[in-house]
């Protein structure tokens, strides 16, 4: 019951099988079902127990607030969460799923963790009364290369290992290493959560969540999502986005590749000028056609103060 490929549909085309009777598979790592599932406070909720470890008793009261984060001046860099919580009364929260790789992800979570940590402590108020704050980020891709689905980070001593302070932590869930998690670790209600973000059939997602209600809660929520037309809509839309950004990435990979070649034969022909040679002996020397190196010649000639990536990116 997979789904059809969605670049393959213009908007005319996305609301046709929007409104179709097709059955449509839905996958958390999409962001529009993920935000719309995990907003939902008893869902939340379930997750929060699994993933700190507490009793339904410990959490005595659950907000979902605004997810929007802004700059404290207009320069300031603003941005938006997919889930922000309160959880009671004081601890903040932030829940992100992340389905295409992201080099910067660590300093992206430092800078909503840290925006969050400040945001709100009034002046003349004690810095003792800024508030515990967790980063929860689920990603889809690899991201550290130690082992291990979850990965819980603290501030601590390097030396001996005394925790700094409780009030700063890091969550990251690792979706593509459940394949491999092994041993406790896959009986953990975590691991079980997991499993069933990264579902990508029905049948997965009623194995996953038999038996926790609050799982169930979620299937039933995916469900409704993929009977309701404007719902379905608004999940393939997102899905499309979703193909599109990871088939510019592979295009990127691609420049990358490419620009990396250029640079390495832009840097060649600057030592061959350098030494006096003509654009006939470099071609000769290098192997290369004669016609791409004019066209570099050229450049380096004409901006003699640029340098092989300002030259390299005169001719991507």
């Amino acid at each position: 019951m997979g789904n059809k490929d969605i670049t393959d549909f213009n908007e005319a085309q996305l609301r046709k099988r929007a409104a179709s009777k097709e059955e449509l598979n839905i996958c958390l790592t999409n962001n529009y079902a993920f935000q719309k599932i995990f907003k939902n406070e008893e869902i939340v909720k379930g997750f929060l127990i699994a993933l700190l470890h507490l009793k339904e008793t410990d959490i005595e009261e659950l907000e979902v607030t605004d997810p929007f984060v802004e700059g404290e001046v207009k320069e300031e860099k603003e941005g938006i969460l997919d889930v922000k919580l309160i959880l009671n009364g004081g601890k903040k929260i932030n829940i992100e799923m992340q389905n295409t790789y992201q080099e910067d992800w660590a300093e992206r979570s430092l800078f909503y963790n840290c925006r969050m940590f400040t945001e709100g402590l009034k002046k003349g108020e004690s810095y003792y009364e800024l508030p515990p704050c967790i980063h929860v980020g689920i990603l889809d891709f690899n991201y550290l290369k130690s082992p291990g689905f979850y990965h819980r980070i603290l501030l601590k001593d390097d030396t001996t290992g005394e925790l700094y302070s409780s009030k700063f932590q890091f969550h990251v869930i690792e979706l593509s290493k459940i394949a491999t998690t092994k041993g406790k670790a896959r009986k953990q209600d975590l691991y079980k959560w997991a499993k069933l973000i990264s579902a990508s059939t029905w049948e997965e997602i009623r194995e996953e969540s038999e038996g926790n209600h609050y799982m169930e809660k979620v299937r039933d929520e995916m469900i409704k999502m993929s009977q309701d037309e404007s719902e379905r809509y608004l999940y393939l839309r997102e899905q499309m986005a979703i193909r599109d950004k990871a088939s510019q990435l592979r295009s990127a990979e691609n420049i990358g590749i490419r620009k990396g070649e250029l640079l390495k034969l832009v840097t060649l022909v600057q030592r061959k000028i350098e030494k006096g040679d003509t654009v006939d002996k470099i071609a000769d020397d290098l192997l290369e056609d004669q016609e791409i190196i004019e066209k570099i010649y050229n450049l380096i000639r004409k901006y003699p103060d640029k340098d092989e990536k300002e030259i390299c990116n005169f001719l991507i």
